[in-house]
Order: structure tokens, then sequence, then C-alpha cells
């Protein structure tokens, strides 16, 4: 008699997810191998995007990640980006090591997931593109300079309003990322993970001629990897091919 779940028999994955963001569950699950299951628990946010806003929602990490431990996945994705940026240099590796040791589950966060997929592919002189607030995005190249990367060029399309990320369409991210100059670059990098990006990454691939890295594939990738999860997923780019 088979004892095991119902659901996620090849793998469970547990997403922290900013209460704002209504586009990383919808993405991963019209990408999931099959027999994967997610299971999100939300942390509040909203307003604007500021660093008290990030702050006061990082503050809630913890008790979803106990959540979701609770549920028995076999990795738990801490799924926003900008707290990278927000707070003190090492957190998001202090964060992880953390709540993996206090759960007893595998954890990783957007930053180690973008880390190890540049990693992957190789990947050290990229162009880069965010939503954020201008002096949010602002603190994002020196970061990655800190860190030995280096950011051919950057842009942001300067969103404030944590709930308008969401309603960029494909077309206006295709725009946005042919209009990043790539001189140099290896890949295009595109972060937040309440950008939409599945519906057009392999397209926008093909069009610029480089692999292109966004913060939902990247995480998706990671966890598939810590869940021991083999899958190979066409419309996401060179990333899932190798």
């Amino acid at each position: 008699m088979d004892n095991g779940p119902v659901y996620g028999r090849k793998g469970r994955l547990g997403a922290i997810v900013p209460a704002n963001n209504s586009v990383i569950e919808p993405e991963w699950w019209s990408a999931l191998p099959d027999d994967v299951a997610l299971y999100a628990t939300r942390i509040l946010a909203g307003g604007d995007l500021t660093p008290q806003a990030v702050r006061a929602m990082e503050a809630n990490i913890g008790r979803a990640a106990d959540e979701l431990a609770a549920t028995g996945v076999d990795v738990i994705a801490y799924c926003d980006m900008v707290t990278t940026f927000i707070m003190e240099p090492g957190w998001n590796e202090t964060k992880v090591a953390a709540m993996t040791a206090s759960t007893g589950t595998p954890v990783i966060s957007a930053w180690t997931a973008l880390r190890d997929a540049l990693a992957h592919l190789a990947v050290t002189h990229f162009a880069l593109g965010t939503p954020y607030p201008v002096a949010i995005h602002a603190l994002a190249p020196p970061f990655f300079a800190a860190r030995g990367y280096q950011v051919a060029s950057h842009a942001t399309l300067d969103i404030v309003k944590m709930h308008d990320v969401c309603k960029i369409s494909g077309s206006t991210l295709t725009r946005f990322a042919e209009g990043l100059d790539r001189s140099g670059a290896q890949a295009v990098v595109l972060l937040a993970t309440d950008l939409p990006s599945f519906a057009v990454l392999a397209d926008l691939e093909r069009q610029l001629g480089c692999p292109v890295l966004t913060s939902n594939q990247t995480l998706l990738w990671s966890a598939l990897r810590v869940a021991k999860v083999e899958a190979g997923i066409a419309h996401l780019g060179r990333l899932f091919d190798r």
C-alpha cells in the first residue's frame, strides 16, 4: 500500500511570498513538472516600495518559514529580491542559514537562487533591469559590483506602488529588456518576483541572443534542484536546458 503523499510525490516546494505579489504562484504553477506541488505562505506587504515597508515585511519571515516546514515541504524559498538591497550586507546568507537550522528544511532566497544560476551559466557580466523606484534600484549595481560582477548597463521602470509591478505587460517587458545596452554582456538579468516574465522569456532570449535570468525563473530552478527534481522546462530559457 502506498503511504506517500497524494500531491507532490516527486517534490513539495514551499514559498514565502510578499502579500502584494500576485505573480509568482501562477507562474510557478504554469511550469511545475508533474507530481511537484507548491505550498505558499504570505507575509504582509503593501503600499509604496520603501525600505521601511521592506523591513516591516522581513520581520515575518521566520513565522512563515515555520508554517511551511510544518507542511512538510522539501525546500523553502523566500521569494523577495528587493530585501537583498535593503538589508545589511550578508543578510541573505545569514538568514537562509538560520532558517535552515531552525526549521530543519533547506532554505533558499531570491538572491542565493540568482547567485547560483549565474554561476551555473558562468555569467559574470550582465545587463540589469528592475521595476524598482529609482532610489532602491540605485542600490543594486553596487551590490553586484561588491560581489565581483560587472554590470554592463542598468535601468529601471521606476514603479513606486507595489501593486503596479504585476501589471507590466509582456510587450512592455520585452521593449524594456531590448533597450538595455548589452555590449559585452553575457546575459540579461531582470529582477523582482512580482514581475511577470514566464510568458515571454523564451522569445526574449531568442530576440536578445543571450540567456535571460529572472527572479521567478531562478527561484524555481534553484528550488527544484534543492528538492532533487530533474526537469527541463522548455519555455523558461537556457537555464533549464543545462
